[in-house]
């Protein structure tokens, strides 16, 4: 499976997005707003959406009527889906998003993964896991982006890195890009750098994986009734295991998010959301170290 999909998302001034995921203690975020916040598929759904248009779309056989409601769907899934942290510590906390503490790295895998797990449940879909090497692999990974100036503004993944990260975490490397769905932080004129409130993060993490989603949707709040703003699901066949009709899909996977910024270009934070799968794990004992 590969995921090689790029576009370019605006929110305020410009975001990205690109896709195309021995049992250990689980370490778990405690802020509440990660339980309140939610993707809902359900007016989506009544307006178009549905798992077999969405497989349809990431086999390459949606006619043109079933990519023109899976659109409507995603459409109403865009408009619908609203959510701000008002958690007053969050508000106040203030945070380098590439050189986060690890419990923050770990409050935030857990709320993007529980926004994850909120759609997957309603398409009928087991929950996706937090497990601490998957965080070590999303490391491993946005270290590898870092270190060789790449993000998600080029024009595909950095595959080679990926690869080292995942030789590193004890993983198939020999598989391509089969881990990674990744995005970038919207560019804002009140958030553009790599400093924001915890808050402010998880706002624009939300809106991220609402985009993945939701047809890959590219644009502002303007642009949400604009069709040619929808243009792919290969993230939401992933992250709703709706990529292949012939079992291809893991049920489960283990999963991390970090963070990678660009050395001559600060505005520009791209987010590593890693899913694991269990086929792909070579040593248990290196991945979950």
């Amino acid at each position: 499976m590969r995921k090689n999909v790029k576009f370019l998302a605006v929110f305020g001034i410009a975001a990205a997005l690109f896709g195309g995921s021995v049992m250990m203690s689980n370490e778990v975020g405690t802020n509440a707003s990660a339980q309140a916040a939610t993707i809902s598929m359900s007016s989506a759904k009544k307006a178009g959406y549905s798992k077999s248009r969405v497989l349809k779309a990431n086999k390459g056989r949606l006619s043109q009527s079933d990519k023109n409601k899976l659109i409507k769907g995603s459409m109403v899934g865009m408009k619908s889906n609203n959510w701000i942290d008002t958690d007053a510590s969050d508000r106040a906390k203030i945070v380098n998003v590439t050189n986060l503490s690890w419990s923050d790295k770990v409050e935030l895998s857990h709320f993007t993964m529980n926004l994850i797990n909120s759609a997957r449940r309603q398409m009928g879909k087991k929950n996706w896991t937090y497990r601490k090497g998957a965080l070590k692999f999303a490391d491993r990974t946005a270290a590898q982006y870092y270190n060789n100036n790449r993000s998600c503004w080029d024009s595909d993944h950095y595959v080679a890195g990926i690869q080292r990260a995942a030789k590193q975490s004890g993983l198939n490397s020999s598989v391509g890009q089969v881990y990674e769905d990744e995005a970038g932080l919207p560019i804002s004129s009140d958030w553009h750098g790599q400093t924001r409130s915890m808050a402010a993060l998880k706002n624009q993490i939300y809106f991220n994986v609402k985009q993945m989603v939701f047809g890959g949707f590219y644009g502002n709040e303007s642009d949400y009734n604009n069709a040619s703003r929808y243009t792919e699901w290969e993230h939401a066949g992933d992250l709703l295991g709706l990529r292949s009709s012939n079992g291809f899909d893991a049920k489960t996977k283990y999963f991390g998010v970090s963070f990678s910024g660009l050395k001559n270009d600060d505005s520009k934070i791209s987010v590593h959301m890693m899913g694991v799968a269990k086929r792909y794990i070579k040593n248990y004992k290196k991945f979950n170290k």
